[in-house]
């Protein structure tokens, strides 16, 4: 008569991923395209620019963080040099 609700199961689908594998099928299709008449995808198009795109950010990234800080410390002290500079020619 009185029903208790079972709590739901946990139903996880376990997916697989090889980079390798993706690379792979990533460059068929580059050979594909360069080889026969392509004709334009949008999807397939913007697919290979944000693929591009992670790959610098991801092998800058590092890089960019420390030339960044540098660059803004070099920025800084030329300013401050050319205000110093300013104020004392305007001093004389």
């Amino acid at each position: 008569m009185f029903k208790s609700k079972t709590p739901r199961k946990f139903d996880f689908k376990t997916r697989y991923y090889n980079p390798d594998e993706e690379e792979r099928e990533r460059r068929k299709k580059r050979a594909e395209r360069k080889k026969s008449n392509y004709s334009f995808d949008a999807d397939e198009f913007k697919e290979e620019l944000s693929y591009r795109w992670g790959l610098n950010r991801e092998s800058n990234s590092e890089f960019n963080k420390k030339n960044t800080s540098i660059n803004r410390v070099l920025l800084f002290s030329l300013i401050a040099a050319l205000l110093i500079g300013i104020l004392i020619y305007m001093r004389s």
